[in-house]
């Protein structure tokens, strides 16, 4: 664990920002790639790129505000320190979505093709941002005496590092994607693949996070928006299917 990448007196940067910069900056490159191949211009791509961002950032703020209202109500202030760290991964993919239907059907640009695109550099970024929950010290595990265990400074026990879980998974999910996206018939495939294998993902490393509120149904919020999302990915997939049959 080590939050702090720079202070200069009491200005202090956090390694979680950085980091998560860093994915959104390898991400929008390798994105602006592959959309260049697809036909996108270079205005085309990078005003999308810019606005969905944003629009994640701001979803995924929101999301971790809301499951953590019973903190914010009495800290607003903190409600604008993202660089402290905060930022739901569901919230930013729900308003992704949201924006790029909105903006493809005013700019008329192919949705799904769109959306593939961003579901196929999605998982690196995240996999990078991932080592920066890591250096934060947030979204650790249960207590664990394995070897692959990690000792947090402000944690008693030695625990999962379920930070370093999810990357790893991010990243093969990412060279996943890659093979679909070289072999891909119809657009919309990637994106069903990302989200069957991003619930996945989630519903079962989310068993060994330790920070987790579980809810009336015994998961945590997380697993059940992971079960949501396998389940979105799998209407997709189907939907294509017989699309494809036709």
């Amino acid at each position: 664990m080590h939050p702090i990448f720079i202070k200069i007196g009491s200005f202090v940067i956090y390694w979680y920002g950085v980091i998560i910069a860093i994915g959104i900056f390898i991400g929008s490159i390798l994105l602006q790639k592959f959309a260049l191949k697809e036909g996108y211009t270079y205005k085309e791509i990078s005003e999308i790129t810019f606005w969905t961002v944003v629009w994640g950032i701001l979803g995924g703020r929101f999301l971790h505000i809301l499951v953590h209202f019973s903190y914010y109500q009495h800290h607003l202030l903190d409600i604008i320190k993202i660089r402290n760290g905060g930022l739901a991964i569901q919230g930013a993919i729900i308003s992704s979505l949201v924006f790029l239907t909105i903006y493809s059907k005013i700019k008329k640009i192919h949705l799904l093709k769109t959306i593939d695109l961003f579901a196929l550099v999605v998982p690196l970024g995240q996999a990078i941002g991932r080592i920066g929950c890591f250096l934060n010290g947030c979204c650790y595990g249960k207590p664990t005496d394995l070897f692959i265990g990690i000792k947090f400074p402000l944690l008693e026990q030695k625990v999962h590092p379920t930070e370093l879980y999810y990357s790893f998974c991010y990243l093969i999910l990412f060279f996943i994607l890659l093979k679909v996206h070289k072999k891909k018939s119809q657009d919309g495939e990637i994106l069903g693949v990302y989200l069957l294998f991003f619930g996945i993902i989630r519903y079962l490393i989310d068993f060994l996070r330790g920070d987790m509120f579980i809810t009336s149904f015994g998961l945590a919020s997380t697993q059940l928006f992971g079960i949501l999302f396998f389940f979105l990915g799998g209407t997709l997939f189907s939907l294509l299917l017989f699309k494809q049959k036709k």
